[in-house]
C-alpha cells in the first residue's frame, strides 16, 4: 500500500468536516454557535488534524483568523469534495437516463393490458440507454426462469407464490368461451358453462393456468379435444376457423370480434380470470436496471389505485 493510500485511510475526516466548518464561519467562536460545538473541542480537533497532517494550518490572536499556505490548500481541497458530494443527490435522481445495460423480461404469449403498455413506454424514457429484451415462455417456466435468475422480470399468472419472489400484482385478465362464425352455435349466448360440455375444445396445453385448467374441469369443458397448442395466436386461429370452441382472453379476443370473426359464447358474469403479476427475484445480485422497473410497476400500481378511488368517491 502506498504513502498517499495510507494517508486517505488514516486521516480522520471528522476532523476535515470541523476545519471547514471552522473556515466558513471564520474563525473557531463562530463556528461554535453554527456546529453547536464547544469552542475548547473546536481547537482540540484543529490542532489534532494539525499534528496529524505536520503543517500549521491557521493562525488565530487579535488580527483575527487567517489561513496559513497550507490552510488554504487543505480548505480548497475539502471544498472541492463538499461540492462534489452535494451533487450526490442529483446523480442518482439522473442515474436512470445514464443507466445502460439489458432488462430481460420473460412473458406469458399473447398478454395484452394498457397499464403494461404505459409501464414499458414509462420505463423506456426514464431508462433510454437499458435494452428491453422480452422472451415469452409458457406461464408455469416465467417464474422458474426467475427463481433460476435466466430473467430479471417475468410477467405470468401466478398458481403458487415462492417465498424467495417478490410479486407486484398488475391486471386480472377475464377468459370467456369463444366460437368462430362457422361454428354453430356462433352468435348465440348460453346460461350456464355446463351446456358446453358436449362441444369440442381447443386446449391451449402447456399456456393454461391452473385456474383456466380449474375453471374448465370444474364445468366439464374438453370431454372432447378438437385440438391442442401451447401457442395462444394459434389456439385463436383454430377458433376462428370454427373448430371447435376455446377459452380465450377477452382482450386478446377483442379485435377479432370487433371484425366478426369471433364471438363469446358465455357472459363475463360466467367468465374466469388470471391474476397477473410482475414477478423478480428478491435474493438475485441487485441490479438497478430491474430496481427502477419493479419501483415503476409500484408506481404505477399506486396511481392506478388513486384514480379508481376517486371515481368511486364521484359516484358513490
Amino acid at each position: 500500500m502506498t504513502l498517499r493510500q495510507n494517508f486517505c485511510l488514516d486521516l480522520d475526516w471528522n476532523l476535515l468536516k470541523i476545519f471547514y466548518g471552522i473556515v466558513e464561519a471564520n474563525g473557531v467562536s463562530s463556528a461554535a454557535n453554527v456546529l453547536w460545538r464547544k469552542q475548547s473541542t473546536l481547537s482540540l480537533a484543529l490542532q489534532r488534524l494539525e499534528k496529524q497532517l505536520g503543517k500549521t494550518l491557521c493562525h488565530r490572536g487579535p488580527a483575527g483568523f487567517e489561513l496559513t499556505d497550507e490552510g488554504r490548500i487543505l480548505y480548497d481541497c475539502v471544498s472541492e469534495v463538499y461540492a462534489k458530494f452535494d451533487r450526490i443527490p442529483d446523480s442518482f435522481d439522473n442515474a436512470s437516463s445514464d443507466l445502460r445495460g439489458r432488462l430481460r423480461l420473460s412473458t406469458i404469449s399473447n398478454f395484452i393490458d394498457a397499464k403494461f403498455d404505459k409501464l414499458l413506454v414509462a420505463y423506456s424514457t426514464l431508462c433510454p440507454l437499458v435494452e428491453l429484451q422480452i422472451k415469452v415462455a409458457p406461464w408455469e417456466t416465467v417464474s422458474l426462469a426467475v427463481l433460476r435468475n435466466e430473467v430479471d422480470v417475468g410477467i405470468t399468472a401466478v398458481h403458487t407464490k415462492h417465498t424467495e419472489l417478490r410479486y407486484e400484482f398488475l391486471t386480472r385478465e377475464v377468459h370467456l368461451v369463444y366460437c368462430g362464425k362457422r361454428h354453430h352455435l356462433f352468435g348465440t349466448s348460453v346460461d350456464s358453462v355446463e351446456s358446453l360440455s358436449d362441444e369440442p375444445l381447443i386446449l391451449t396445453g402447456a399456456d393454461e393456468p391452473d385456474a383456466l385448467a380449474n375453471y374448465r374441469l370444474r364445468h366439464g369443458l374438453g370431454k372432447r379435444i378438437a385440438a391442442s397448442t401451447p401457442n395462444l395466436e394459434e389456439a385463436k386461429r383454430l377458433a376462428v376457423l370454427g373448430l371447435g370452441v376455446c377459452l380465450l382472453p377477452e382482450r386478446m379476443a377483442a379485435g377479432d370480434v370487433k371484425k366478426g370473426t369471433l364471438r363469446p359464447l358465455t357472459p363475463k358474469s360466467l367468465g374466469t380470470g388470471c391474476d397477473i403479476y410482475a414477478v423478480s427475484n428478491k435474493h438475485a445480485p441487485k441490479r438497478l436496471v430491474t430496481e427502477i422497473f419493479m419501483e415503476e410497476v409500484g408506481r404505477k400500481l399506486k396511481h392506478g389505485a388513486q384514480i379508481l378511488s376517486e371515481q368511486k368517491d364521484e359516484n358513490p
